[in-house]
């Protein structure tokens, strides 16, 4: 698609899912890691990431069910989110509490030293509910950051540091008379904290133009499923003055949903996860996960630096387009992850450009999401051709 110049009365956001740059670990440069996205992503007004782990030397890892060890990375990695040109980071996630209070407050020190707004986490609840206002072109933007996959203790409260949460429950119902037969998962988020949400938004709503949510939310690697709970309070969200909901933590591309005319990606997959799998875990931390019984794949001894199934590889950025009414265009680019976890943008003309949208379309379809591909974008709604 041929690059239109930009309109002094509009503003293109960019959005990308789960970054985690370790280039310093590996003995790289921190700036090599969005080395082929770096100059597309800045053609935006504002950019905006999810990170999914700290940035300090700080803090101890943290006791959990889930005890994870990947959840920290050296400080000097920042520079990666530098040179990729993002204004706004979302840090509300499963990992943001691996290493303890220190480590969360360094990480958003450090982003904010090096100029980018952060939401989603704080020193208390009422920082990380505060959220990032950015004007450009006299369009105001805002972003709030929720995690609905939080674990005990991650949560901010009064005095205490965290993420913003939205908790949820699950249920198992029997579908059939058979034994062993595989149940209904039902699954319910907590009550007083959607309506906390919508609270937020709607206070938002009342400063801005355009309101986006960034939701680290669902299930790990399991293609296409999304859990009941996603769309209802998601439909909430914009029912509440949510123009665009950006979804990530499921680590693989999920479908596209569009909800009175607004978007809702339920999982951008990763755009930049590097996790060092060279590295053995400490004593007492297990990797197995659940979901490994549900993926079935052999691991390429090619891809060990970025492991998982070839849907892994999928990835895309969103590109939105918005005035002081609303929201004109919503679009994507399609992308592709290598053997060292650096994204690249696909052109119509490759093969993979194909095979990603047809991806995305397959689980968009139970949506009635139908999606259009203009040039090297791929358009998910278009006001402006009403």
């Amino acid at each position: 698609m041929t690059q239109q110049p930009k309109s002094k009365d509009t503003v293109t956001i960019h959005a990308v899912g789960d970054c985690g740059p370790r280039r310093v670990e590996y003995g790289e440069l921190p700036e090599s890691l969005f080395a082929m996205v770096h100059q597309k992503v800045k053609e935006a007004d504002i950019s905006v990431c999810q990170l999914e782990e700290d940035l300090s030397t700080r803090g101890c890892m943290q006791w959990r069910d889930h005890a994870t060890w990947v959840g920290r990375a050296h400080p000097d990695n920042v520079k990666s989110l530098v040179h990729a040109g993002f204004n706004v980071v979302s840090h509300a996630s499963n990992h943001c509490f691996d290493y303890g209070p220190e480590s969360l407050l360094d990480t958003i020190d450090i982003l904010r030293g090096n100029g980018m707004e952060v939401i989603g986490v704080g020193k208390d609840i009422a920082e990380a509910r505060k959220p990032a206002i950015v004007e450009r072109n006299g369009v105001r933007v805002g972003f709030l950051a929720y995690c609905m996959v939080a674990p005990v203790e991650y949560e901010a409260r009064e005095g205490k540091p965290g993420c913003l949460t939205i908790g949820a429950s699950t249920y198992y119902e029997a579908q059939e008379y058979q034994a062993g037969t595989p149940p209904r998962i039902i699954t319910i988020a907590r009550e007083n904290e959607v309506a906390a949400m919508e609270e937020d938004v709607r206070k938002l709503r009342k400063q801005v133009d355009i309101v986006l949510l960034m939701m680290h939310w669902g299930i790990h690697a399991i293609p296409g499923v999304i859990a009941m709970y996603q769309p209802i309070v998601g439909h909430r969200a914009i029912d509440a003055g949510a123009d665009i909901i950006v979804g990530h933590h499921a680590h693989i591309v999920k479908g596209i949903e569009v909800y009175k005319g607004k978007a809702i990606f339920y999982s951008l997959g990763n755009f930049a996860e590097e996790v060092p799998w060279h590295l053995k875990p400490p004593p007492g931390v297990h990797s197995e996960r659940a979901t490994t019984k549900y993926v079935k794949f052999e691991q390429d001894k090619a891809w060990e630096r970025y492991q998982g199934p070839p849907e892994k590889r999928y990835t895309f950025m969103v590109k939105c387009v918005a005035g002081k009414k609303g929201i004109h265009k919503v679009s994507f680019l399609p992308g592709i992850v290598n053997q060292k976890a650096e994204p690249a943008f696909l052109k119509r003309s490759d093969p993979m450009f194909d095979k990603v949208v047809n991806y995305l379309q397959h689980w968009s379809k139970e949506f009635g999401t139908t999606l259009t591909v203009e040039g090297d974008e791929v358009m998910v709604c278009d006001s402006s051709r009403k």
